[in-house]
């Protein structure tokens, strides 16, 4: 059932303030990817800086911003939190928050948490859907005689124009991530040799990570930098001495590069089928005083190592519907519960 236009008037109906005030003591945290301006390449989808800073004027106005190791201090060891207690996160590592998002939230003095992928900081990689959608746009023109690619369970043809490529990439990200890590990059790399794409050591600028020059100038104004594995797999799809490889050695690269400081920890990719509860003793062992996930529901945060995120996006609607609490009081009301136990 689309509850959007029911939600819609409600909010006209000030819907927004009654849902800010019955949640003022329900901490919650908004999930960001990538920052745009007008200039910017057609290949970066995300929040535009109008937008983003138009949001972050509303927190800074209503709500009381924090880092998510602050919010963690609140919710589990006993600190008081204040009412409204709001943290905007950002996940990846890609360059564009230190140039778009940064200087505004740094305008608003409004506090942040980045979440890196510290092998795409170090330039040892750039993440796997940006070499997907690099493959498909250098794929053999439609009409070419050439057989399907398959691995035994996906055919591939190359795209036939920009609306089946961005069906193709939606349908091929899902598939991705549903099977093994190491198979996943040999899919890539087999497909792009099918097609006869050569793939760059480097990412193209629009792919480009963040510098740990940057993080370091942003943590020392304030930014919580926190792990986000070393390569960004989804954790589910590694074997158990990869998960602690991934999630120790963005702690080791994090530490050495920007020092001791308080770090959460987020979830690659972060739905519920990604969350591995017996991951949550590693995460601990590497010192993250917690863990975000990327999905909400009706227990809000009650558990400090799947701490729940509201996504916000360029629309106004989407933002004012998730910090308000209104999304929140939503899955209350129908009572949205999504397992992610661990010991």
């Amino acid at each position: 059932m689309n509850l959007s236009p029911m939600v819609r008037f409600f909010a006209k109906c000030g819907g927004y303030s009654m849902a800010r005030s019955l949640t003022a003591r329900q901490p919650r945290m908004l999930m960001y990817h990538r920052f745009t301006t007008a200039g910017s390449d057609p290949h970066v989808k995300g929040v535009s800086a109008e937008s983003f800073e138009q949001q972050v004027a509303h927190i800074a106005r209503h709500y009381q911003p924090m880092t998510v190791s602050d919010m963690v201090r609140g919710c589990f060891e006993g600190e008081r939190l204040p009412k409204h207690a709001i943290a905007i996160t950002v996940d990846d590592g890609y360059e564009d928050f230190y140039h778009i998002a940064w200087p505004i939230l740094k305008r608003y003095r409004v506090p942040a948490t980045f979440y890196v992928t510290t092998g795409f900081v170090d330039g040892r990689l750039w993440l796997w859907p940006d070499q997907l959608t690099w493959i498909l746009e250098h794929a053999p023109a439609p009409g070419q005689p050439l057989a399907p690619f398959t691995d035994g369970t996906e055919n591939v043809l190359p795209p036939s124009g920009p609306d089946d490529q961005n069906s193709l990439f939606g349908r091929l990200v899902a598939y991705l991530l549903r099977i093994p890590d190491g198979k996943k990059h040999e899919f890539l790399k087999a497909l792009a040799r099918h097609w006869q794409v050569s793939i760059p050591e480097k990412g193209p600028a629009w792919a480009r990570a963040v510098s740990w020059n940057q993080l370091g100038e942003m943590q020392a104004d304030g930014l919580e930098v926190g792990g986000h594995t070393v390569t960004h797999p989804s954790l589910s799809q590694v074997r158990p001495e990869q998960a602690r490889d991934e999630i120790m050695g963005t702690r080791d690269a994090l530490v050495t590069n920007l020092g001791d400081a308080p770090r959460s920890f987020c979830y690659p990719n972060g739905t519920q089928e990604d969350f591995v509860g017996a991951q949550v003793p590693l995460v601990q062992q590497a010192g993250f005083t917690g863990a975000v996930v990327a999905f909400a529901d009706a227990q809000g945060q009650c558990q400090r190592f799947a701490m729940r995120r509201h996504s916000s996006a360029d629309s106004l609607f989407q933002f004012y519907k998730a910090v308000s609490g209104l999304e929140y009081l939503g899955h209350r009301l129908r009572n949205t519960r999504r397992s992610t136990a661990y010991e």
